[in-house]
C-alpha cells in the first residue's frame, strides 16, 4: 500500500494529465469551475508567503526579456523563413504567461516562492498589455478592437485569480492570525488542488486539439517545437536563476506557462475567421504535457534525494 501511495504521490501530475485527456468529453462541461480550486491552490500558497518578500529582482528583468524580446525575435525570423503557422506557435509558447500553480512547485523543490510569486504577476500584467499592441499587426482581424478592450479582456481573467487569494490570505493573518497560521501548515493542499486543476486543463486541451483541423505532418511539427521550447525555457531559466541564488524558481518562472490562458488567448486574438481554431493550440497542448512531465520527474527526483538523506540520518 505503501509504495502505491508513493507512486501516486511521484506521478500525480501524469495521472492527472492521463485521467482528463481519456475523460475530456465529461469533464469539459466543468472546465469553467478550475476557477474556484486556483483560487484555493494561491489561497494556501500565499499564506506561507510575507507581504515583504515580494519584491522586484534584476533576474525578473532578463526574465521578462526572454519572454517579450524571445518571442517577438522567433516569430520575426520564422515568419521571415516562411513558417508563419510554426511561427505563432513558438511565439506564444514562448509569450505565455508564467502560470500560477509554479509558484506550488516552487515551494515544493525548495525555491523561493515569493520570487516565482512576483514574477507570476509581473508576467501576466506584461502579456495584458503586449497582447493588445503587438498582435494587431500579426492577426489584422484584431485592429477592429480597442486597446483598452483587449487588455481588460485579459485582465479580468486572470487578476482576481492573482490579487484575490493574496488579499484574503492576509486579510486572514490580520484578523484571525491562529487561522492563518493553520491555514499555512495545510500548504501540501495547495499541490493536490493543482492536480486536480490539471484533470481539467487536459480536457480543455484535448477539446481544443479536436477542434483543431492541423494534419498530422503539421502537427508533429508543433508538437516537436513545443517540446523542445519547454525543454530549453526550464533549462535557461534554471542557468540565470542560478545566478541569483534561485535555480528552481528560475525554471518554473520561464518553463512553466500559463496553456489554458494561452489557449483563450489564440482564440480570442490569433484566429482570423469567428469560431477558428488557431494551429497553435496544437503546440499549447503538447507544451502542457512536456512541462508536466519536467515537474513530474523533479518531483520524483526531490523525493527520492529526501529519501535517502533520512534513511542516512537514521544510520547509527
Amino acid at each position: 500500500m505503501r509504495g502505491i501511495l508513493n507512486f501516486l504521490k511521484n506521478w500525480v501530475l501524469i495521472i492527472a494529465l492521463l485521467v482528463g485527456c481519456l475523460a475530456h468529453n465529461v469533464l469539459i462541461g466543468y472546465a469553467d469551475k478550475t476557477m474556484y480550486l486556483i483560487f484555493g491552490m494561491l489561497f494556501f500558497t500565499f499564506c506561507r508567503i510575507h507581504p515583504s518578500q515580494l519584491k522586484l529582482h534584476r533576474v525578473h528583468g532578463l526574465f521578462l526579456a526572454v519572454q517579450i524580446l524571445g518571442a517577438a525575435l522567433s516569430y520575426y525570423i520564422l515568419k521571415f523563413c516562411g513558417a508563419e503557422m510554426v511561427a505563432e506557435s513558438v511565439m506564444i509558447c514562448i509569450l505565455a504567461p508564467t502560470a500560477a500553480a509554479s509558484v506550488v512547485v516552487t515551494m515544493k523543490l525548495g525555491g523561493d516562492p515569493a520570487s516565482n510569486a512576483t514574477y507570476v504577476l509581473l508576467s501576466n500584467i506584461a502579456v495584458s498589455l503586449v497582447v493588445p499592441l503587438w498582435f494587431p499587426f500579426i492577426n489584422p482581424a484584431m485592429a477592429e478592437m480597442s486597446f483598452w478592450v483587449a487588455c481588460w479582456s485579459i485582465l479580468k481573467k486572470v487578476m482576481p485569480l492573482l490579487l484575490g487569494p493574496f488579499v484574503l490570505a492576509m486579510l486572514l493573518k490580520w484578523l484571525l492570525p491562529k487561522a492563518h497560521a493553520k491555514a499555512a501548515s495545510w500548504h501540501e493542499v495547495s499541490f493536490y488542488l493543482w492536480a486536480l486543476c490539471l484533470v481539467f486543463s487536459a480536457a480543455q486541451m484535448i477539446d481544443a486539439i479536436d477542434r483543431s483541423d492541423a494534419s498530422w505532418v503539421t502537427s508533429v511539427l508543433l508538437v516537436v517545437c513545443a517540446v523542445a521550447l519547454c525543454l530549453a525555457q526550464f533549462v535557461l531559466g534554471h542557468r540565470l536563476g542560478g545566478r541569483y541564488g534561485d535555480r528552481v524558481g528560475g525554471g518554473q518562472s520561464l518553463g512553466q506557462k500559463n496553456i489554458v490562458l494561452a489557449i483563450w488567448i489564440s482564440y480570442m486574438f490569433l484566429s482570423r475567421t469567428a469560431g477558428e481554431t488557431p494551429m497553435v493550440v496544437v503546440a499549447l497542448g503538447a507544451y502542457i504535457i512536456t512541462q508536466n512531465m519536467v515537474n513530474s520527474w523533479q518531483l520524483y527526483r526531490m523525493r527520492v534525494k529526501t529519501e535517502e538523506h533520512e534513511a542516512t540520518e537514521m544510520v547509527p
